[in-house]
């Protein structure tokens, strides 16, 4: 089934901004192959972290809109887990009205 979602990801700050939009662009096209429709992305840029993780104390924060088959997403989480260059990511599934 073809969902909504608002994917946040946040990327370790020891990248340059421009690695951080590429490590998104990757990030994107991976979804695309899984057959997503990429509606928007929101770069929010460079911010502090609420609390650290990993010893790190901020991080490149990005929102992507999307439509996405609801079974997809668990592979593409486990895919994600293992991406050194994400701290953390988590998909939030939209009301569709």
């Amino acid at each position: 089934m073809i969902k909504d979602y608002e994917l946040m990801i946040m990327y370790t700050p020891k990248l340059k901004p421009e690695e951080a939009d590429l490590a998104n662009e990757a990030a994107l096209n991976q979804l695309k192959e899984a057959g997503a429709e990429i509606i928007k992305t929101d770069p929010w840029g460079k911010r502090m972290l609420a609390y650290p993780i990993d010893k790190l104390q901020e991080a490149y924060y990005y929102v992507n809109y999307l439509k996405l088959d609801s079974l997809a997403v668990k592979d593409i989480q486990a895919s994600f887990n293992i991406n050194e260059k994400m701290i953390r990511h988590m998909f939030v599934a939209l009301d569709s009205k």
